[in-house]
């Protein structure tokens, strides 16, 4: 009874906050509909209530070259790196998909409640390709009544298989949304391997000042200060995969940049690659600066990031705001974004470095980069500032540098934030351990939830006969450095599909399984199973998720990402720097039976991605008030392409929005007169 009532709640609080959002995004459909497109370039503003805009964009990907023609004698002469379709990467020369030309992408800068709309034409000579707006929900309202129709904009989170065809060669596709969701976001490609590669970008949508609970931590809040960290490999992302998976070749990567530039690390001082530009970034002494980080990591490479002599003020993560602390360096990974405040107040250097430490797959390689934080002595307006990138051709600037530092993987002395694999103490800040200024809301402090599922991220070594053959190169037979393990979530490899769930909501429940559901739905074959990995929802549950890595195989965390939601994180734990430590989903599941796994409910913060610590857990809690087929994905790029991965089908088939009624559709084929 106590439940019945308990859901009856809920579904009265989900209803109202559904009418609600519903309004809100009707009103601002009228608004938007009235204004003529704004050209993209031109949508960064000053955000103010009732301003919304249709902001346009125009993409188009295509094949490219790191130091093509357009770089004409870059880097030698550092001039021509700045030169318009140049993209000087870490100097050494590789094959890459860039969208017009650039990499980054370009900067997407909206405000609060703008319409974003973006063409993309695939001029890939033959590939099919899809784009993710990594934080935005593209959320909306269910059927209120049997003669309204659904809201929101699932089929645009642009991922192939899930809510979309993919973008075949030569066509185009034309992207939608509101921008709900305030902060720093990205876009990136969600087909294959086409984000190592080079297909992302930020998408900044800010908010008017009136409504910024940070708006007196800073003084500026300028495009140029929005930081990608990247790890980077020399060679396109699809070989080194193949060579990863098939050919016992590694996962390192060989370098990191910063906003797609930097000089390899490793390469000597007769090395043109060693005269790439290092990216710069200018403050006037006195003011104060939001600065916008974003990693858009491939590996498993946690970034080390800190600037010398200067400590980090950390004001929002994943477009959520927190409660400031100041921290001599964070870790960020894959698909994390963090916002800092940084106040200059140096009185005698004029230039510090910031640097970029890989961790795991980069540090074997000692794969990092720096970049340069430089002081305007004179006041000038931001507005006139010229942002270049510092060279070593550039003396003048270099006489006032310290001397370089070296790779490390020990951080700076001082607070850490989002430490890597470790247990939270002392100034080890874990995102459990930060607060939000916002109290959690109060359907959603029960201490049960109305659905918990229990989700084990591994590293398997098994036989997968997409990698193996019993016959011929078994697992077990083939050498130590020839084996690969497989990456599985509950021991279930997500199988790829043929037409997006969206549309085809019937024609795959055969393949469907998951970890509660009989053996045979599995598709195993030996010790290695594989299907439409899929958990149904009720709308308006309240959900807990304990992300679990067990630890059973490699010391790696891996970073989660969830689409259509902003989740909080409301407990985080692993053992006390134990080395080679291990821990089952069974384990965890009767530790929280015992009521051993501590949930948070004192302003826990929000993230659409989080990590899961090696040996550990994490758990997160929302409420599942956004229909559609949502993808959850360990975001290391070799581990959700090979199947970790699953899919939440949040609500019924009516209570999901359609999409329009030309919407491109594919899937298989047979001839049946053959």
């Amino acid at each position: 009874m106590a439940m019945a009532c308990q859901l009856s709640a809920i579904a009265a609080i989900t209803m109202v906050a559904l009418v609600l959002a519903a309004a809100i995004a009707t009103l601002t459909s009228v608004i938007t509909a009235q204004e003529p497109p704004t050209p993209g370039k031109n949508c960064y503003r000053r955000c103010m209530p009732g301003d919304a805009r249709v902001c346009h964009f125009s993409f188009e990907v295509h094949l490219y070259q790191i130091l093509s023609r357009a770089c004409y004698n870059c880097p030698r002469n550092a001039t021509d790196c700045a030169r318009s379709d140049c993209i000087a990467g870490d100097g050494i020369k590789r094959r890459i998909i860039a969208i017009n030309k650039q990499m980054p992408g370009p900067a997407m800068q909206v405000c609060e409640g703008d319409k974003v709309v973006v063409d993309v034409k695939n001029s890939l000579p033959a590939e099919g390709i899809t784009m993710h707006w990594h934080g935005i929900t593209q959320s909306g309202s269910p059927a209120l009544t049997v003669n309204e129709p659904p809201s929101g904009t699932p089929y645009m989170d642009g991922v192939p298989g899930i809510t979309q065809c993919p973008i075949h060669a030569g066509s185009s596709f034309r992207y939608s949304f509101y921008a709900h969701n305030v902060g720093t976001h990205w876009y990136h490609a969600h087909s294959g391997f086409h984000r190592g590669d080079g297909v992302f970008g930020a998408l900044i949508v800010r908010r008017s000042l009136n409504t910024d609970p940070n708006v007196n931590a800073y003084d500026h809040d300028l495009p140029e200060h929005t930081i990608l960290v990247t790890d980077w490999l020399h060679i396109p992302t699809e070989d080194k995969f193949a060579l990863n998976y098939h050919g016992g070749g590694d996962d390192f990567a060989e370098s990191i940049l910063v906003n797609g530039q930097g000089p390899f690390q490793h390469a000597n001082a007769s090395d043109p690659a060693s005269l790439v530009p290092y990216r710069r970034f200018k403050v006037t002494p006195g003011e104060s600066y939001r600065f916008r980080l974003i990693s858009t990591a491939i590996l498993n490479c946690p970034i080390t990031f800190s600037i010398d002599q200067h400590l980090l003020t950390i004001i929002e993560s994943d477009g959520n705001p927190i409660v400031p602390i100041n921290a001599t360096s964070l870790v960020i990974h894959s698909g994390e974004r963090f916002d800092f405040v940084l106040h200059p107040t140096h009185d005698k250097s004029d230039i510090f470095w910031m640097n970029f430490m890989g961790s795991v797959d980069c540090a074997e390689p000692q794969a990092h980069q720096f970049a340069f934080l430089e002081y305007e002595r004179q006041h000038v307006n931001p507005k006139n500032f010229k942002h270049g990138d510092l060279s070593l051709n550039d003396r003048d600037l270099l006489r006032k540098l310290p001397p370089k530092p070296v790779f490390t993987e020990i951080p700076p002395e001082g607070v850490q934030v989002n430490s890597l694999n470790s247990a939270c103490y002392d100034d080890l800040v874990c995102i459990a351990d930060l607060r939000s200024p916002y109290s959690l809301p109060d359907d959603l402090k029960y201490p049960q939830a109305n659905l918990t599922l229990y989700l084990a991220f591994e590293m398997r070594p098994i036989h997968n006969s997409h990698f193996y053959s019993r016959m011929f190169y078994d697992f077990e037979l083939v050498g130590e450095d020839q084996q690969v393990s497989t990456p599985q979530i509950n021991n279930i490899s997500f199988t790829a599909i043929s037409a997006p769930l969206l549309l085809n909501k019937r024609r795959v429940e055969n393949k469907i399984c998951n970890a509660e559901l009989p053996l045979p739905s599995k598709n195993c074959h030996d010790d290695h199973c594989e299907c439409v990995h899929l958990y149904e929802i009720p709308l308006g549950a309240v959900v807990d998720l304990v992300l679990i890595d067990e630890g059973q195989h490699g010391d790696e965390s891996h970073p989660v990402h969830l689409h259509g939601y902003h989740f909080w994180v409301i407990g985080q734990h692993r053992p006390d720097d134990v080395v080679d430590a291990a821990i089952t989903r069974s384990e965890v599941m009767a530790m929280d039976a015992r009521g051993e796994l501590q949930r948070n409910f004192d302003r826990p913060v929000q993230k659409d991605t989080v990590t899961v610590p090696d040996a550990g857990y994490t758990i997160i809690r929302f409420r599942a008030d956004n229909p559609g087929f949502w993808l959850l994905h360990c975001h290391v790029l070799f581990h959700s392409v090979a199947g970790m991965e699953l899919v939440f089908k949040v609500g019924e088939d009516h209570q999901i929005p359609e999409p329009p009624a030309d919407f491109p559709s594919c899937g298989d084929f047979r001839h049946t007169a053959l």
